[in-house]
């Protein structure tokens, strides 16, 4: 049987269905009995849900932050 920590390093591969048959009935047998790990997979579930509704958008601030990063970098060396 499989442990909560196993199934909660499982969670993306559980919510995307990437699971292998054997994985797959010890995840079921466990959520059988775990109510806090259905709990969890239930948010993991809303959250990726939530996350495919948001617009997709440009990264236009993503040079800039860059580029602020490697000047902190520079900074930090001296």
């Amino acid at each position: 049987m499989l442990k909560c920590r196993q199934v909660s390093e499982l969670g993306s591969e559980i919510v995307d269905r990437r699971l292998g048959v054997g994985t797959r009935l010890a995840v079921l047998a466990h959520l059988g009995l775990c109510p806090h790990c259905r709990r969890y997979l239930r948010q993991l579930r809303l959250t990726a849900e939530t996350l495919k509704r948001l617009p997709l958008e440009d990264e236009p601030e993503a040079p800039a932050i860059l580029a602020a990063i490697r000047r902190r970098q520079g900074e930090t060396k001296d």
